[in-house]
């Protein structure tokens, strides 16, 4: 049997219908959806490697992912099993089911924005800013105990200026006790590189910030200290 050409013929013009495009992929067989503004969502279809005719459908968008029998709280398997092209068939219709009524509400519910580019907070139209939260805040980057400063900031009501104003001064911090020096990622925004002296050891301060402010459990101190931590072996 050929997989592609069956599993296209029953769900691609369906899943068009609902702004999926087949990749013309195989094994995994995969459906994106595109839309402007948001993170792209995924539907595959891949065959076991262990059970012979045998597949299953999962899904994901952006940083979440998600399996047909979790997603639908274990009313349906999660491998299909079919002897030839009829029972294949069968299968599929069941998968465009579970889509339709599982999946569709799930990407709704999970839809994630494509993040706005981090600026670059190194450029000199940013200097008087920093110096000026410098000063109100009391940071000294050549002093690390002002992490702790930048620690009790983050759990404060911050403006988005104000998360990179600390990301500039974390990275500051990192570069005085460990060496390193600024780089621009187009992509990524600033970047801390050759810390330490390693040119393999390279940071995104703003991806600290933001990480200890999704998670309370975490802090700027605690990535400190790992760096320190590495730096020592």
């Amino acid at each position: 049997m050929n997989l592609t050409k069956i599993i296209s013929s029953e769900l691609e013009d369906k899943l068009k219908e609902l702004s999926f495009d087949f990749e013309d992929s195989s094994n995994p067989w995969i459906f994106v959806r595109a839309r402007e503004g948001y993170v792209k969502d995924y539907i595959e279809i891949d065959k076991s490697n262990w059970e012979s005719n045998a597949i299953r459908c999962t899904f994901q968008t952006g940083s979440e992912s998600v399996s047909s029998p979790k997603l639908a709280e274990r009313k349906v398997d999660e491998w299909y099993v079919y002897q030839n092209e009829e029972e294949l068939t069968e299968v599929l219709h069941k998968l465009r089911k579970i889509i339709e009524q599982y999946a569709l509400p799930w990407f709704a519910e999970n839809t994630q924005l494509i993040p706005s580019a981090t600026p670059n907070y190194l450029d000199e139209s940013w200097k008087d800013s920093i110096q000026e939260f410098m000063k109100k805040n009391k940071i000294d980057i050549n002093n690390s105990e002002s992490v702790g400063i930048l620690d009790q900031l983050v759990i404060s009501n911050l403006s988005q200026k104000d998360i990179y104003f600390i990301s500039y001064c974390y990275g500051e911090i990192i570069i005085s006790q460990f060496g390193g020096e600024w780089k621009y990622d187009a992509n990524n925004g600033p970047r801390v590189d050759n810390i330490g002296g390693n040119p393999a050891f390279k940071r995104l301060p703003h991806d600290f910030v933001n990480k200890v402010i999704e998670n309370k459990n975490l802090s700027l101190q605690r990535y400190y200290e790992d760096i320190a931590f590495v730096l020592e072996d």
